[in-house]
């Protein structure tokens, strides 16, 4: 059977290097055909641009009768007699130098031939045909006495072809015809032949040096059987005594595996994420709870450092203070803020704790309290108390914390700010007229004028009620100040489109500038209160700085 599988490997392999010999040949001759007919249309494209060339009159080359141009012949001043060569005249030239020089035949033809003699054979109207139905290129070995090979292409109307051929009808990009080349095939063919016979001796010393191996190896295979046979006696009497070894070394084994099945459930049930690492801090292992809070899979993790739910929010001297106090103490704990998958931030308790011993490597086992909840109710509570409710605005708690810190700022780096009172006037009509839900709605429409009136880096607060307030923290000059009160002064004066009608106030604010009038929290306070004060009891709707004389 293994005979009959190798001959018949060897005979399927002689058949394709037959048919590949085949190819190859089919393949030179189809080049060769090719480059001779690009040769041959680019020299007749090279004539066609130039509108035909001239040529001295020679025995050989008489005027084209089936060429109609009225300055075909001409001559010259010193008499000598030119006729011009169209590309097709050029082609049949270039025909009977190539037979001279190689036996190679070129042959212009068209279905629909000007000239006779370039009407097509059998073989060139069927190739034309089909040149026509949207074939490229035709080349066939014709077997014979003097056997041949053929190539054809077909030859495009171009514009330069339009000087000849326009009056026939033709259009650009249509076949016009087609030029043939005859080669002859002889001495290609006894190459094939050559190479073919080569072929088949080689895979016949192939085919018999392979049995003769295969029956080497089948020899040495039977005294190989024969050893076996005898080491297999042998070796069933150490399997008994083997076999009564290992039945004790398996109790052993089930007390151990129960025990790492217990240690796995823990692992596989345990709410916390679990990460094991090496040394290194490579991620060797992790539970399904972490694939739950974080998001990625345990095959996008194994092998990764674990770095890869690095928020960003840590700077890197907290990382190597938490690895030094692993070195030190063996464990670590504390608040960590990491990314998810989906890059979403959340906060951990992280407790890791580095285990040795046992013959193990060193291994990082780190456990991760999803903390993130627990921290947005403790922020909301935080915002709850330091912002207004209405208008989310920072309350009178925090706003006071601000002008301290821009106090503490502003001294530190000689820079000057602005403390801003403001004040709404005519605000209680409005909740007498349209009601306390208009005043309300009033109110947080004004927050949201006050925040479009400065820059993000400035303070807005509400005082409570309708008072009040903002730092402008850097300013350059006072006329930075007054210009930004003006717009707030502007903007607050604007109509206010409410849910129970058109409501119509105004704003007083008072200014005070750090550190021109004070240099503490409650001198700020003071003169920016005495500011508006005064603002109030003269025109309202106006601002005025600490020390001018008049509103504006």
């Amino acid at each position: 059977m293994l005979f009959a599988v190798v001959a018949c490997s060897v005979l399927a392999s002689l058949v394709l290097d037959w048919k590949r010999t085949e190819t190859t040949m089919h393949a030179m001759a189809r080049e060769r055909g090719a480059t001779l007919f690009q040769l041959v249309e680019m020299t007749r494209d090279w004539n066609a641009r130039h509108g035909g060339v001239y040529v001295p009159v020679t025995k050989s080359t008489q005027p084209n009768p089936y060429l109609e141009h009225p300055r075909r012949d001409v001559v010259t001043q010193d008499g000598r007699a030119l006729t011009m060569v169209n590309p097709a005249f050029m082609t049949r030239q270039l025909s009977e130098i190539a037979q001279q020089a190689g036996g190679v035949q070129l042959h212009i033809t068209s279905l629909n031939p000007i000239r006779p003699a370039n009407a097509p054979d059998a073989w060139e109207a069927e190739a034309l045909r089909r040149f026509e139905a949207g074939l490229s290129e035709i080349v066939e070995l014709i077997p014979g006495t003097e056997p041949v090979h053929r190539y054809m292409a077909p030859l495009k109307v171009k514009k330069a072809c339009l000087v000849c051929h326009e009056k026939q009808g033709y259009r650009i990009g249509e076949i016009r015809g087609g030029i043939s080349v005859t080669m002859p095939a002889a001495h290609a063919l006894e190459i094939r032949d050559g190479e073919l016979v080569r072929i088949s001796a080689v895979h016949a010393l192939v085919l018999l040096v392979v049995l003769t191996l295969l029956h080497l190896l089948l020899a040495r295979t039977r005294r190989h059987l024969m050893a076996l046979e005898r080491l297999t006696g042998e070796q069933e009497q150490v399997i008994t005594e083997r076999t009564r070894s290992l039945s004790e070394a398996n109790e052993g084994l089930a007390r151990e595996v129960a025990e790492r099945e217990l240690a796995a459930a823990v692992f596989a049930n345990a709410a916390e994420a679990i990460i094991v690492t090496d040394e290194a801090g490579l991620i060797v292992r992790v539970n399904p709870a972490f694939s739950l809070i974080t998001g990625y899979a345990e095959s996008e993790v194994l092998g990764k450092a674990s770095s890869v739910l690095k928020s960003g929010r840590h700077s890197q001297e907290f990382f190597d203070e938490m690895w030094q106090a692993l070195k030190q103490n063996g464990c670590w704990q504390g608040e960590v803020w990491n990314r998810r998958k989906s890059g979403e931030l959340f906060v951990v308790w992280l407790s890791i704790t580095r285990i040795t011993g046992g013959g193990q490597p060193v291994r990082f086992v780190a456990t991760l309290t999803d903390i993130t909840r627990r921290k947005e109710l403790e922020e909301a509570l935080r915002h709850q108390a330091y912002h207004d409710p209405l208008t989310d605005l920072p309350n009178r708690t925090l706003f006071a914390d601000r002008l301290r810190v821009a106090i503490s700022q502003a001294q530190r780096h000689g820079r000057s700010f602005a403390l801003c009172f403001i004040d709404l006037d005519h605000f209680k009509p409005v909740n007498d007229t349209l009601g306390h839900a208009a005043g309300d709605d009033l109110l947080v429409e004004t927050a949201h004028r006050l925040r479009l009136s400065v820059r993000a880096a400035d303070t807005i607060a509400r005082l409570g009620g309708d008072e009040f307030a903002a730092i402008l923290t850097e300013v350059g000059s006072r006329a930075e100040v007054e210009e930004v009160a003006a717009r707030i002064v502007a903007d607050l004066a604007r109509p206010f489109e409410l849910k129970a009608g058109v409501a119509h106030i105004s704003c007083s604010i008072g200014v005070a500038m750090f550190p021109e009038h004070g240099m503490d929290v409650e001198a700020l306070q003071h003169n920016a209160d005495a500011a508006l004060y005064d603002v109030k009891e003269t025109t309202r709707n106006a601002y005025r700085v600490c020390g001018n004389d008049g509103a504006h």
